[in-house]
């Protein structure tokens, strides 16, 4: 058995852990999955969870941790308990949602779950990588799309658990496609992947100078080919997403920017004014899905669009019908869109993200 901690949109990952067919699931605390798979080999991909370990009977950790000096644990009570029945030579105190750089290096985190059980941390989301790809490039600026590189990889998860059992796909000749590169953040997270990757936008300065610096850092995977060329998304495409050998499978993943800021004071008809030009350009963007189908590709595509929050109530749906008038105008033109229900956002922002997936 298994273990996860969810992340602050439970919902979302439950929807990822979904890629390794989790079954027998339980919930022992608010945040945290008991589960079972046959997919273990496709736990390091969950980067979303905060951590994910396995489950283990608390007699059994005398054995397991013979070897480690020192062990977290979420609470003093339960430190002092596993001193003195299993002999646990030091402990710290951690909260069950944060990480800790000191604990990858020293020791082991343990997690008391239910009726004896334990679970014992094998596996945290990569903080480094994140951190690298949204503060350490060059080429960035608050006037372009700012997507956080979790949630570029949480995306290319969210598709893979649709796909990646389906024998008839071929998910190693992925190619990811994202017209608003902007900075190359999808780029960045799909490379690491070790997917093959292009990139268009009406301008590509930034990314340009950001694929140079990518290079340079140790999560660049080199044999994996990345191309960019410029292209407004309210034209047609050119030719430029086949090159070489046709790729059959074509994954967008994507973000236009939450542009312009929302206030607590911005005005209903301002927003309505905001998702008019928004849907504008995701129409736009609908129509390119539309025309890659016609060169004989299969593409799919998740993305996200704004979702604003209301003046009164917390992610109130009054000012929002950008979701269902983009998925009308899918539908109109012979694309199904689904939406996730539950917004990628904080309580304390005006704008959040709705994800919308294109199968």
């Amino acid at each position: 058995m298994y273990f996860a901690v969810l992340g602050k949109n439970p919902e979302i990952s439950m929807i990822e852990l979904a890629l390794v067919q989790a079954k027998e699931i339980s919930y022992p605390k608010k945040g945290i999955v008991i589960f079972d798979t046959k997919y273990s080999e496709l736990l390091p991909q969950l980067w979303w969870t905060i951590k994910i370990g396995t489950v283990v009977k608390e007699k059994d950790l005398q054995e397991l941790l013979k070897e480690v000096k020192i062990i977290w644990i979420q609470n003093e009570a339960n430190g002092k308990h596993l001193k003195r029945t299993i002999g646990i030579r030091r402990y710290k105190l951690v909260d069950v949602f944060h990480t800790d750089r000191e604990i990858k290096s020293k020791g082991k985190e343990i997690i008391n779950l239910e009726n004896g059980l334990y679970g014992i941390v094998e596996q945290y989301q990569n903080i480094e990588v994140y951190e690298t790809v949204d503060f350490g490039k060059p080429g960035r600026s608050m006037d372009m799309g700012m997507m956080p590189a979790k949630l570029a990889h949480m995306m290319i998860n969210i598709w893979l658990t649709n796909v990646i059992h389906h024998s008839d796909l071929d998910i190693e000749n992925l190619i990811i496609y994202d017209p608003f590169v902007w900075s190359w953040t999808t780029w960045m997270l799909a490379n690491h992947l070790g997917y093959d990757f292009i990139g268009s936008d009406i301008k590509t300065n930034y990314a340009e100078q950001n694929a140079t610096w990518r290079k340079t850092t140790k999560f660049y995977t080199p044999d994996k080919q990345f191309d960019i060329f410029k292209h407004d998304i309210t034209e047609k495409l050119e030719t430029q997403l086949i090159t070489g050998e046709t790729k059959k499978n074509l994954l967008i993943v994507t973000e236009w920017r939450l542009w312009p800021i929302v206030s607590k004071t911005t005005s209903a008809q301002d927003i309505q004014k905001f998702q008019r030009q928004v849907l504008a350009i995701y129409k736009s963007f609908l129509e390119r899905i539309q025309e890659l189908s016609v060169w004989g590709l299969k593409p799919s595509a998740i993305f996200t669009i704004p979702y604003y929050a209301h003046q009164e109530t917390s992610w109130g749906t009054n000012n929002n019908s950008l979701e269902k008038d983009i998925s009308d105008y899918g539908t109109q033109i012979g694309l199904h869109i689904e939406s996730i229900s539950e917004i990628y956002g904080r309580e304390w922002q005006n704008v959040g993200r709705k994800i919308m997936i294109i199968k």
